[in-house]
C-alpha cells in the first residue's frame, strides 16, 4: 500500500485478543461457551435474548475487565515501526465515552500513546471518525464496521476471526495476525 499516512485501529478483537471476552461472559451468563461458538458479533445471537441488554451497559457495569486484557503479539512492533515511518496512529474504540479514562489508560499500559484514543461510545461513528482523522487503512475485526468502512472508500484490515467469516470486498484484506499487517502497510 502507498503513499499511506494515517491509520486508525480498533482495540478489542484488534489489539485485544478477539475471543478475551468469552470467560467473562461465560461467567456473567452462566453458559459454557468457547471460540468454536462465537460465530456472530451480536452478543444477542450469542448469548441468546435474556442478555439482550447486557451489550447495552456492559462497558459501565463491567469495566473493570478492560484492565486486565492484553495486547496481542507482534501489534506493538509493528506500530512503532508504523510510527518510526511518520504514519499517524489513532485507536478507534466503540467503547463507551464513560470509560474513556480506562481505555486511555489501558493504550498507555502497553507503551502506546494514551492520546491518540477515539472512545465513540457504539460502533455507528467509525466511518465518520476515518474521515475527520484522515484515515487512509483501518484495522478492524468488526464485520459491520469493515463493511462500512470498505463501502465509505477506506482500505480495511480485516482480522480473521469466527465471527467475520463471510465478510469481504474489494477495499478488504483479510489477515491472520500482525506479522501480516506490516507485510501489507510496510512492504
Amino acid at each position: 500500500m502507498n503513499q499511506i499516512k494515517c491509520v486508525c485501529i480498533d482495540i478489542d478483537g484488534t489489539l485485544t485478543d478477539p475471543y478475551f471476552f468469552i470467560p467473562i461472559l461465560n461467567e456473567i451468563t452462566g453458559k459454557n461457551l468457547t471460540k468454536d461458538d462465537y460465530t456472530s458479533i451480536n452478543w444477542l445471537d450469542t448469548y441468546g435474548p435474556d442478555y439482550s441488554e447486557m451489550y447495552k451497559t456492559f462497558d459501565d457495569e463491567y469495566s473493570y475487565v478492560y484492565k486486565t486484557s492484553t495486547i496481542v503479539e507482534g501489534a506493538k512492533n509493528v506500530i512503532e515501526n508504523l510510527k518510526a515511518r511518520g504514519i499517524e496512529i489513532y485507536y478507534v474504540t466503540a467503547r463507551s465515552k464513560s470509560i474513556h479514562d480506562i481505555t486511555s489508560q489501558w493504550i498507555a499500559d502497553q507503551g502506546l500513546d494514551p492520546n491518540r484514543v477515539h472512545s465513540l461510545g457504539g460502533n455507528h461513528g467509525k466511518v465518520e471518525a476515518a474521515k475527520e482523522l484522515g484515515c487512509d487503512v483501518f484495522i478492524e475485526d468488526d464485520p459491520n464496521n469493515a463493511k462500512n468502512l470498505a463501502e465509505a472508500g477506506y482500505k480495511v484490515i480485516l482480522m480473521d476471526t469466527n465471527y467475520n467469516k463471510g465478510v469481504s470486498g474489494s477495499n478488504i484484506i483479510r489477515v491472520n495476525g500482525w506479522d501480516q499487517v506490516k507485510d501489507i502497510i510496510i512492504n
